[in-house]
């Protein structure tokens, strides 16, 4: 008797926990993005739903509407015997293509399979410091086999590459800036960055880090094309003259709150 009971109290709270709405998730998404991403137009359940991604625009402090997202738990990707115990995995759609699988056990959670697309603007939203308030655009093309962190330390092990094509900034006038790659690389506590230039009238590499609060960028920049004066000129006011004319040192440094 006492079995039985204890069996339909779990069938009771597996039931209940199924059944939770879908917008339990918008404030989880928004502490865990510190306020600068929403879910909007919420339905189904936790398990299994669609809502829109709302990211927040830094310099107007507006929200803009993303793309549609909807998810549901991947059951075939529970392990043997578990069912869940150990391991569960939430595979994650955009409307018009691509997504991710997020899963979460007792040592952490991961990103696994990633290739979904973005405006750049609801990406660069999540930057730490002053670097979010800039007016970036573009796409950017996430990619990326798994990135796995745990629970109560930021120690985090995995890549994942950014293509960001159509790349802008709204303090530079004219046109895109060009199409770059950005590399990211988690080593422990530290997330190590490398960025690259595919095209475009900027040609810009480097690499940095952000460990310990402090984040940091050192790299080499030159103008190209027919605005490449005006580009100059910017780049002049950034940096300083390079070994070859026409390259600037770009550093930047910034110490998170």
């Amino acid at each position: 008797m006492k079995r039985l009971w204890l069996f339909g109290v779990g069938l009771f709270l597996l039931a209940a926990i199924v059944q939770l709405p879908a917008a339990w998730l918008a404030p989880w998404i928004a502490q865990a993005t510190h306020q600068r991403w929403r879910l909007g137009a919420v339905e189904g359940t936790v398990w299994q739903g669609r809502a829109t991604l709302f990211g927040l625009d830094r310099p107007t402090g507006r929200w803009r509407p993303g793309r549609g997202v909807h998810w549901r738990l991947a059951a075939g990707e529970l392990p043997p015997g578990l069912k869940g115990l150990g391991r569960l995995a939430v595979q994650v759609d955009l409307d018009d293509g691509g997504g991710a699988q997020l899963a979460a056990e007792i040592r952490g959670w991961s990103i696994e399979r990633l290739d979904a697309m973005l405006a750049a603007d609801q990406i660069t939203a999540l930057l730490p410091g002053a670097l979010g308030e800039y007016g970036w655009s573009g796409t950017m093309r996430g990619r990326g086999a798994e990135f796995r962190c745990g629970w109560t330390r930021h120690d985090c092990t995995g890549q994942i590459e950014l293509m960001w094509q159509r790349a802008a900034v709204a303090e530079i006038p004219g046109p895109p800036l060009g199409d770059y790659l950005l590399r990211l690389t988690a080593e422990g506590e530290a997330l190590r960055f490398d960025l690259s230039t595919a095209s475009g009238r900027l040609q810009i590499t480097g690499s940095g880090e952000l460990s310990a609060g402090k984040l940091r960028f050192a790299g080499e920049a030159a103008a190209t094309g027919e605005s490449a004066g005006n580009l100059d000129t910017i780049l002049r006011a950034l940096g300083r003259p390079g070994a070859a004319p026409g390259r600037y040192l770009i550093e930047y440094r910034e110490t998170l709150r």
